[in-house]
């Protein structure tokens, strides 16, 4: 029996509100089906939400003749998995064992009779669809009956092991000093060989940051910057395309293109709906080059920061122009890499016309690091298409940019683990580098001075609350000052305010706000705020916002200190010992 083209591998994380429109795609892709060697081997892992459906393994390879095989009752797995009727979609080892499935175990009878194992192929496509708020680990691939979701640096592994060949299996086994009765499991070769294309039928997973992170185990990726409905990718139209249209050695550059193309144009039925989607496809190969480029572009905007006081005064200004004006997407917390660069091109420019500076050095080099970015970013998007208003200012790759230092600092652990970070070799001299000196020291609006000697009638701020009795930490001793090294106060190292380990207020063990058992606030009992019974914000019953119906954004239920986190506003140093009033009484 010849070896097709492609081999298409689906990976259906469903276990939570997708299951329905998960199973309507599936019977889009059966459909798609065909004759012939040009067309592909398709497969499905499917894992529902329905106690009654077990997950499923699909072929849906010869048309008229799909096979659903439960998971649980497949034999001699790669790796082992308890033994249960549904799956941990978010288990890495589910992926792996679906993979092996496909390409090593399903028996195919050909036309005289032989029968082989496998339906391997020259080329792979691994598509991935479930909840996803980009690199974020939470509600990645969410699974409802196991309450788990995938950590990025998981499915990053997952997918090495998939591409790898037997010689760079057997080295990491060697590297993770694996039993002599586990190496053959180990270095089982899967697809050895890049995936020809990646894709992410889920919300937000088209960053910069996203993309870096499986730079080296596929050669094209796709994925969309904004939220996706929960209907998802056409399945029937982009792969029945793939199907007809793919040629023998195309090359995958090409399919991509066609695959977002296709993808547009099938969404413009549904814009008189409001329904807007993006959706672009990438040259990995050229990642390494624009991540680069977008270092280069941050440390210069650190730089800026550390100038003079006029440019340093010019660009708060024009960063929070751009920043504003700029395409967003996930909850405002990401911004479109092309559009940022060409605002703030654009912007610096009007600024030196305006200003007539005479030294321009710096503010020359943001704008050749910019145009640089573009151009690199314009060789990574092979094509960035987008149907429907809300993703207008798309360009086809986003990077993320938050509003408040806290943002950030909730995101950090996340962020700071990425490939796209881990491999600088001067962390303050990129992205996160300009977020934390942005977001901490530039846009911050500081605390001001206490005016306890303020006339009357004039804005009068004073010290209130508790004073501590410890040495140095009663409030006129030397490490009592707000942002002290010793101080206690919120975001210092040893406070006990909402969020450290010890906080009694939103979100921690013993706090009765949003949230908590006894809390009439968001996502309790008797609340009528977001996450409540008769709510109509993010996660409730009829919300049409991130984690709702009509969303693949992750993170459903009730608020959460996380998603609180991400509100655009508030970037504020806010110590909670500090009162005042407009007007000072008399008295």
């Amino acid at each position: 029996m010849s070896q097709k083209e492609w081999t298409i591998m689906v990976y259906m994380a469903g276990d939570n509100n997708l299951a329905v429109d998960m199973a309507y795609a599936m019977e889009q892709i059966k459909g798609v089906a065909g004759d012939g060697e040009d067309s592909p081997n398709l497969f499905v892992y499917y894992d529902g939400n329905s106690p009654s459906i077990p997950t499923l393994y699909c072929d849906f390879s010869e048309p008229g003749q799909p096979r659903y095989v439960r998971s649980y009752m497949v034999p001699d797995k790669l790796v082992d998995v308890p033994d249960k009727e549904n799956e941990n979609a978010a288990d890495r080892r589910s992926i792996l064992n679906f993979v092996d499935w496909c390409l090593n175990k399903v028996e195919v009878r050909g036309a005289d009779g032989e029968i082989t194992y496998g339906r391997r192929a020259n080329r792979y496509a691994m598509i991935f669809s479930g909840h996803s708020l980009g690199f974020q680990d939470k509600g990645l691939f969410r699974d409802e009956t196991s309450g788990r979701s995938m950590k990025m640096r998981d499915l990053y592994f997952t997918l090495e092991d998939i591409v790898s060949t037997r010689k760079e299996l057997l080295a990491k086994a060697k590297r993770n000093k694996v039993a002599k009765d586990m190496i053959e499991q180990e270095t089982k070769v899967l697809a050895g060989q890049k995936l020809d294309l990646l894709g992410f039928d889920s919300c937000v997973m088209g960053m910069l940051e996203v993309g870096y992170q499986f730079n080296y185990v596929a050669k094209t990726m796709i994925a969309s910057e904004g939220s996706v409905p929960t209907a998802g990718w056409t399945y029937a139209k982009i792969l029945g395309n793939l199907a007809r249209n793919t040629k023998a050695g195309e090359d995958p550059r090409m399919v991509a293109e066609r695959f977002v193309r296709d993808f547009i144009e099938s969404q413009d039925a549904y814009t008189v709906g409001g329904v807007s989607v993006d959706l672009a496809a990438w040259d990995m190969s050229k990642m390494g080059d624009l991540t680069n480029a977008f270092d280069a572009l941050a440390e210069t905007l650190v730089t800026c920061f550390s100038e003079n006081d006029i440019i340093y005064r010019q660009m708060e200004r024009v960063i929070l122009q751009v920043h504003w004006k700029c395409q967003s997407y996930m909850y405002d917390q990401n911004v479109d890499l092309g559009d940022f660069c060409e605002l703030l091109d654009r912007e610096i420019g009007m600024m030196i016309e305006e200003m007539a500076f005479t030294d321009r050095g710096i503010l020359n080099e943001v704008q050749d690091r910019c145009r640089d970015v573009l151009d690199k970013l314009h060789s990574v998007v092979i094509l960035s298409g987008f149907s429907g208003g809300e993703y207008q200012y798309s360009n086809g790759m986003s990077v993320f940019f938050p509003w408040s230092l806290l943002a950030y600092e909730v995101s950090k652990k996340n962020y700071e683990s990425l490939w796209f970070s881990k491999d600088a070799v001067d962390r303050s001299l990129i992205w996160s580098g300009f977020l934390k000196t942005y977001l901490g020291k530039v846009a911050i609006r500081k605390l001001e001075d206490l005016t306890e000697d303020a006339a009357p009638g004039t804005k009068y701020r004073y010290e209130s609350g508790i004073r501590f009795a410890e040495p140095g930490l009663d409030g006129t001793s030397e490490g009592s000052e707000t942002g002290s090294d010793e101080s206690k106060l919120a975001g210092s190292k040893d406070s006990k305010l909402a969020g450290s380990k010890d906080s009694k207020l939103a979100g921690s063990k013993d706090s009765k706000l949003a949230g908590s058992k006894d809390s009439k606030l968001a996502g309790s009992k008797d609340s009528k705020l977001a996450g409540s019974k008769d709510s109509k914000l993010a996660g409730s019953k009829d919300s049409k916002l991130a984690g709702s119906k009509d969303s693949k954004l992750a993170g459903s239920g009730g608020t959460d200190q996380f998603f609180d986190a991400l509100r655009m506003f508030k970037n504020i140093e806010s110590p909670w010992n500090i009162s005042g009033f407009t007007k000072r009484s008399h008295d």
